[in-house]
């Protein structure tokens, strides 16, 4: 668990900050209404991984690495029970089979440790589907959806470039209260004390900060994100609406952010679940035939 940082000692006076956005005449915050609230674990296993690149890295590579080395040994088995030929596919059985038979048993050990260590990877990385199913199922049931907004601060990629940072707001939050966090917010990130720490890393050594280490426990209800998960460009990123946060586990602060996939991807993600459930739902019998 990661140490406290005292309030008193971040940078850009988070107290008075706190302070003055409740007895300013800000406007009121915008936000969307409609939140998408998940419909099953199923859904939030596809925000996790939209692009299934997860997927592939669990189950389908694994089975295409211990596919390979299976094939090498059916062509080593076919070289040495049919075909009559030199070095490490000679037939073994063939008094005229010429070549290096060293070979042939050098290639055999190889592609015997390959397969063994596929074989342990695809087992290894099978066995991580049950905790990744826990962890979708834990979000579905515990996560909150929050409304994300730009924040004034970007973030260097490391390419020269910059990347947006983000202001999440729990949707259940009063519209009074969000506009609060969100100026305070907005107002701290816009501070240029803020700006060298971020920068430095001292605040960054944790993907989010909850508003109440900056402003006092009344100041429940927001974050600030300095990434959210998800491919594409940063004006991509900049794009999203809302996110799913889920508090971390025996008292770690760090949280899980799930981005909510854009609206058309999103009511593409849920009308295949929908078919897929519609075809896995057993067809009731019909009364008064037998």
């Amino acid at each position: 668990m990661q140490q406290e940082t005292p309030t008193s000692a971040l940078p850009g006076d988070p107290a008075t900050i706190w302070a003055d956005a409740a007895s300013s005449r800000a406007a009121r915050l915008d936000r969307p209404r409609d939140a998408p609230v998940p419909e099953s674990a199923d859904e939030v296993a596809r925000w996790e991984d939209p692009d299934r690149l997860g997927r592939t890295e669990l189950i389908y590579a694994p089975i295409f690495w211990v596919c390979l080395p299976l094939a090498v040994v059916g062509y080593l088995i076919w070289g040495t029970l049919v075909h009559s030929g030199d070095g490490w596919t000679s037939n073994l059985f063939d008094e005229d089979a010429t070549g290096n038979l060293w070979n042939f048993w050098i290639a055999w050990a190889g592609v015997g440790v390959w397969l063994l260590v596929a074989i342990g990877v695809l087992v290894f990385r099978l066995s991580l589907i049950k905790d990744v199913d826990a962890q979708n199922a834990r979000i579905f049931e515990h996560g909150v959806l929050h409304t994300i907004h730009r924040s004034p601060y970007d973030s260097d990629d490391g390419e020269g470039g910059s990347w947006p940072t983000f202001i999440a707001i729990d949707h259940r939050t009063a519209d009074e209260h969000a506009s609060r966090l969100y100026h305070a917010l907005h107002t701290w990130l816009s501070n240029d004390a803020v700006h060298d720490a971020l920068d430095s890393g001292r605040l960054q050594r944790r993907r989010t900060i909850v508003t109440t280490e900056l402003f006092g426990d009344d100041a429940i209800g927001g974050y600030f994100l300095s990434t959210i998960p998800g491919s594409g460009t940063a004006a991509h990123c900049a794009g999203h609406r809302w996110v799913l946060i889920t508090g971390g586990l025996d008292n770690d602060r760090e949280v899980t952010v799930t981005t909510v996939p854009l609206e058309k991807k999103l009511r593409r993600i849920r009308r295949k679940l929908r078919r897929k459930a519609a075809r896995s739902e057993p067809s009731l019998p019909v009364r008064g035939k037998r």
